[in-house]
């Protein structure tokens, strides 16, 4: 039992790995010398996504997705490289029936280079390869095979028959040479100027009358010069930035923070990156702002203890005593203003008793015809009677109260005549109002619920509506302005804009019957603003009619569709794809004779596909 279901996996994972990509493998041969140090460099689309050293066998597996145009380069230093154009776009009715093509096996010869032939032939391709529709398999370009055949076939006869005239020394020597510079170059372009260098010399060795590589060396050699002087200055730069670093600390342990800073911020322009300057300026900012305020706290404290001085020598505490306690409230030294006040409030004290003796004779008549005159004053007639009446009874002889008490009987009477006639005319007034209030109130309830619908048009009507019944209220004219201010944003306007884009091309798609993107539109307009929502919401109920209707037409246009494609697949003998659009229409109408019956048919007519092995 273990085993049918080990080999069920097995099964299970050749099938997974044919159907992730086409398998390319083979070897590379060389004649009389090692494969070791070969490579094959894989590019899709022109972007190179893998590299594959070989060994000693010369053995190599690829596997390429069914997505892209792919070229596979052979190469290894001091030798010509061979380059095979392998597009794997596989129609996906293929891959969605057949997907197991079998391994395509390549077996590459790689030559020596040498500068006597024109080698212009391996620039391109020696072979393309691609996926054969009437075939339906993967197949070599035949036409673009025999072009180029008799070139690349002359061209290796020739780097053979100089490789038989100089002898192995002198193709050992070409080797040699081509291998430096081919190191020499990639060091250059990877900026590795040291080694491009070397290897360049060594190059230059093998054949000293090369006339390109010298100037190639110097070219590398300024670059190198260029990258150590920067490197020199770096390390300055270090050591500097050091240096401020620690002057800077000894400076500020020394409490020295304006110079301490100046230090910190000169390494800030070395070294923006380390926090470290940058977060001891603002603890220095921080220290010298603590310091200011103590300052500014002592200097504010004596000015305020020399001005309380001067008008507590003057004998004007009135004065005094606000600047003594001004100074207390800053918590400073609190003993000496604390002393001040209480002398202050002892001798207040004692003047205040001596006045009292002297006032207290005219006292009580000076309250009783204040009291009377704020009472007349303020029209409270009655209790401007019953003082003027009691200032009378302490100074009798006194004619002031007795002509005031006459007025204020006089003008009481009057008063009682007009607060009866204002009060019938503020209760018709307040009437009035509360008529104005209710609607109003009405007014300012729907504004409300318009403003936090945002639908802003409707609720700048109403509360302008609110707004002119002039009840005195100033909530109708914020929210006015509100909504004048949301209006004027460019955040709402961007929103309003959104929403209008929106509308207007769910009005457009529904116009053109395009329903489901028109249902998108609708609902992004109202996510944006719920502003018409009445007039959208129906125009959903109708578009999810019309996208129901849309699907059955679809169903029965899939089906002809799929069926169309079959039976032109079929007419052409392309099986595979006929076979494909068979099933697709029967995922359809399950229980379709017709699609049914040509199925069966089609599967008499797919072949196997055959393992291909090419040698280039």
């Amino acid at each position: 039992m273990n085993k049918i279901i080990l080999l069920l996996l097995a099964l299970l994972s050749v099938q997974i790995i044919f159907a992730q990509g086409l398998i390319i493998n083979g070897n590379i041969a060389m004649d009389e010398s090692s494969t070791e140090g070969a490579k094959i460099i894989v590019y899709k689309n022109n972007n190179k996504i893998d590299e594959q050293i070989i060994t000693k066998k010369g053995k190599f597996n690829l596997k390429l997705a069914f997505d892209g145009d792919f070229k596979i380069s052979f190469e290894k230093e001091g030798y010509i490289a061979k380059t095979v154009s392998i597009n794997t776009e596989v129609p996906s009715e293929i891959l969605n029936t057949r997907p197991d093509f079998p391994p395509v096996r390549i077996i590459i010869n790689l030559l020596p280079t040498v500068e006597e032939v024109d080698l212009s032939i391996f620039e391109q391709p020696v072979a393309i390869l691609s996926y054969n529709y009437e075939l339906d398999d993967f197949t070599f370009d035949k036409e673009y095979s025999d072009s180029i055949r008799d070139k690349i076939a002359k061209a290796e006869r020739d780097v053979r028959r100089i490789i038989e005239t100089k002898g192995a020394a002198a193709l050992e020597k070409e080797r040699l040479f081509a291998e430096f510079k081919a190191k020499g170059d990639n060091g250059f372009s990877q900026k590795q100027w040291k080694i491009a260098v070397d290897n360049w010399q060594q190059a230059l060795a093998v054949k000293p009358d090369n006339k390109e590589l010298p100037e190639k060396i110097d070219q590398a050699k300024k670059e190198l010069e260029r990258e150590l002087a920067a490197q020199a200055i770096a390390e300055q730069n270090a050591k500097a930035y050091q240096l401020l670093i620690t002057e800077a600390d000894n400076l500020f342990n020394q409490k020295q923070y304006a110079n301490a800073r100046e230090k910190y911020s000169d390494a800030v322009k070395l070294n923006n990156t380390d926090p470290y300057p940058t977060k001891r300026i603002s603890e220095i900012d921080a220290l010298i702002s603590d310091l200011a305020k103590q300052k500014a706290l002592t200097e504010n404290y004596t000015r305020l203890i020399a001005e309380a001085d001067q008008f507590f020598n003057q004998k004007n505490y009135n004065n005094a005593e606000p600047k003594y306690k001004e100074a207390l409230a800053l918590n400073y030294q609190k003993e000496y203003p604390t002393q001040r006040l209480q002398q202050i409030a002892d001798l207040q004290k004692q003047e205040n008793e001596r006045l009292k003796q002297e006032a207290d004779i005219n006292a009580n008549y000076s309250k009783i015809i204040t009291n009377a005159d704020n009472s007349f004053n303020t029209k409270d007639y009655a209790n401007a009677i019953l003082h003027y009446n009691q200032a009378i009874g302490v100074k009798p002889a006194e004619t002031y109260p007795k002509e005031m008490l006459a007025k204020a009987e006089k003008s009481l009477t009057l008063l009682k005549k007009q607060q009866e006639e204002e009060a019938e005319r503020k209760r018709q007034e307040e009437a009035r109002h509360s008529e104005v209030m209710a609607k109003y109130n009405q007014i300012i309830v729907d504004a409300d619920n318009y403003f936090k619908a945002e639908n802003y048009a409707q609720a700048k009507l109403k509360y302008t509506d609110a707004d002119n019944l002039n009840t005195g209220e100033v909530y109708p004219k914020n929210k006015l302005k509100e909504i004048g201010n949301i209006i004027n944003s460019v955040k709402y306007q961007n929103r309003l804009a959104e929403y209008n884009k929106n509308k207007a091309a769910g009005d457009k798609a529904m116009e053109a019957k395009n329903y489901a993107p028109a249902k998108v539109y609708y609902l992004r307009a109202l996510e944006v603003l719920p502003i018409d929502e009445d007039v959208i919401s129906q125009r959903l109920i109708e578009i999810e009619k019309m996208i129901e209707q849309e699907r059955q037409d679809a169903i029965m246009k899939e089906y002809s569709g799929h069926i169309a494609k079959a039976d032109k697949a079929y007419k052409e003998k392309a099986y595979a794809v006929a076979k494909f659009y068979y099933q697709k229409a029967l995922t359809t109408k399950k229980d379709d004779k017709y699609a049914s019956d040509q199925l069966n048919e089609v599967e008499k007519y797919i072949s196997e596909r055959t393992e291909k092995t090419v040698e280039l």
